[in-house]
């Protein structure tokens, strides 16, 4: 993962990238784990005025829904990112 701050003057929205090369499978595996990263991204609360890409790596080919929660979260609340999990989040 890599993260960076928003150089937008009084920017108060953390943006994410994510990044899935043709290495982890085919269009439709690729976009299965787009669709989870965001799932569990969207799971959480920031702090503003951050950027952050996720890079889907080749270990990741067979892991469960859980597992990659459970590596992506680590990842988000050891970088600072995350300041805490939303129990329900509406869309």
């Amino acid at each position: 993962m890599l993260v960076a701050s928003n150089q937008i003057p009084s920017s108060v929205t953390t943006r994410f990238g994510f990044s899935v090369s043709k290495r982890i499978g085919n269009a439709v595996i690729r976009n299965q784990m787009k669709r989870r990263l965001r799932s569990i991204v969207y799971s959480f609360d920031y702090a503003g005025g951050r950027d952050a890409v996720l890079i889907a790596r080749k270990g990741s080919i067979g892991c469960t829904y859980k597992e990659i929660e459970r590596s992506v979260s680590g990842l988000l609340i050891k970088s600072g990112i995350a300041t805490d999990r939303l129990e329900s989040k509406t869309r």
